[in-house]
């Protein structure tokens, strides 16, 4: 692959040498393992699939169990990836073939068009301002709009809008070339077509994440029927300040704040119904819990009841993050297996059947959010054939019992729940942890691609007088 030229002059490149590591997913765990090995030395190329790098997280509203703002944590490592001079920013690109063997691999990737001059665009959204055409906005779960040229959200790195060709007027009959007009970068480019790229690395780490489980295909939550039954997810956007309704608490038939809510636990995981999963996500139990918490905040006379299993509060401080929400007022946890009832034409409400003391009983509810679990994304099996590595029954990857990072492939790793459901520190950890295992096979080239940051020279300025700027963004 050809080497892109430093645009900084603050940046010199070293050896010309091929690549170190390819991390493909560009989630919290790949982000992780990509830093871990640029500070360490190595030449990273990080990749995804989406439009920007962040994956799930960036959608998330808070984390448990200490309720840090998500994006305040996960930003800040976007922006020291984008600036970090060993690393390379692959958006919009997905895996397509891999050859070779560890320490001398062939990776080729297919580059999907954007539409856009990335060396030209420089986020100013004037394109979405002016563009005539209304698309659901994938990143707020389809509970908002967005045009069909925008950027994927505000804190998006790189910071660059691309265009939705099954949408786009101009890609699809050449009705339409608005954007072309109000560009004042002339970044709008309707000529550019999908690139394959060959990248030579040495290892390669795995961490393409996971899908929430889909209920709309079942027809026992009546999620896509009733307006009032959402996916946790979605009502993570609810919650998110940048959300559709800028975290306020509101019901999706009248956007009016709830005053009963349901949260129905282990929806598509620890089941052993067709079209279920038998494992445990791992996280739902502690992000519904969450959720209680954020959502009794904001609307202080909400009454929550939370139908589950059991609850497994397993990790650091959940126990006590449990007891927090339980403690609450008009909050309850009930364990029991539910039924979706219907839905009252009069109010929209939701009424649940469940069973309590050994009778079976049922309750109206405002709004009910599904607790969903972790599916494997769709594409996994045909990257795990390509590579070479073994999925195991649950769709995951299967690795060694001994260490969790290791696959079947030598130089091949895995972070994050492509290895099976886990939670946000968690992945972190196997992202760092596969970092250090790559850096282990390829300590010999530590340093090779490095490059150094070259600084301004220093002036004496203690005999000036002192000055204080103010920059403003706007």
């Amino acid at each position: 692959m050809k080497k892109k030229e430093v645009k900084s002059e603050f940046y010199i490149r070293k050896e010309k040498d091929i690549g170190d590591v390819m991390v493909v997913g560009a989630g919290i765990a790949g982000i992780q393992a990509s830093l871990d090995l640029a500070n360490s030395g190595f030449k990273v190329y990080l990749v995804d699939k989406a439009p920007a790098i962040g994956g799930h997280m960036a959608q998330f509203d808070k984390v448990f169990p200490t309720l840090d703002c998500s994006m305040c944590i996960e930003s800040p490592k976007f922006i020291e990836c984008d600036r970090h001079p060993n690393i390379e920013i692959l958006t919009y690109t997905e895996f397509a073939r891999l050859k070779g063997d560890a320490g001398n691999f062939q990776v080729t990737l297919i580059k999907k068009p954007r539409y856009i001059q990335l060396d030209k665009c420089r986020g100013c959204c004037a394109c979405a301002q002016y563009c005539p055409v209304n698309i659901p906005d994938i990143y707020n779960q389809n509970l908002s709009y967005t045009k069909a040229v925008h950027i994927y959200f505000a804190q998006a790195v790189p910071l660059i809008s691309y265009i939705d060709p099954d949408e786009c007027l101009f890609l699809r009959n050449k009705k339409c070339n608005i954007c072309l007009g109000v560009c004042e970068d002339k970044a709008i480019d309707f000529h550019q077509k999908e690139e394959e790229m060959e990248v030579e690395v040495g290892a390669i780490i795995l961490a393409p994440g996971y899908e929430v489980f889909d209920p709309g295909p079942r027809a026992d939550y009546g999620y896509g029927k009733i307006k009032n039954v959402i996916t946790s997810l979605e009502f993570e956007r609810i919650l998110n300040a940048d959300g559709p309704y800028r975290g306020e608490v509101v019901r999706l038939s009248d956007e009016k704040p709830p005053r009963k809510m349901a949260w129905i636990q282990c929806v598509g995981s620890r089941q052993v119904l067709p079209g279920g999963h038998s494992y445990c996500s791992a996280v739902c139990c502690m992000y519904a819990i969450k959720q209680v918490i954020l959502a009794k905040e904001r609307v202080s006379q909400l009454e929550a009841t939370i139908f589950h299993n059991d609850i497994r509060s397993y990790g650091k401080d959940f126990e006590q993050f449990y007891q927090r929400a339980k403690s609450l007022p008009e909050v309850q946890f009930i364990r029991s297996y539910v039924s979706i009832g219907r839905e009252i034409p009069e109010n929209r409400n939701i009424t649940i059947r469940y069973s309590r003391n050994g009778s079976v009983k049922e309750d109206e509810f405002d709004m009910v959010v599904l607790s969903v679990g972790m599916t494997p994304s769709k594409d996994i099996e045909k990257m795990a054939e390509e590579i070479g590595i073994r999925i195991n029954p649950h769709g995951f990857c299967e690795t060694n019992n001994a260490n969790l990072m290791e696959t079947n492939r030598p130089g091949v790793f895995v972070s994050g729940a492509f290895g099976g459901p886990k939670d946000i520190p968690e992945s972190v950890m196997t992202g760092s942890g596969a970092a250090g295992l790559c850096g282990q096979i390829l300590f010999s080239r530590r340093g090779r691609l490095a490059r150094e940051r070259v600084y301004p020279p220093e002036r004496d300025v203690s005999a000036e007088k002192p000055k204080v700027g103010v920059f403003i963004c706007h």
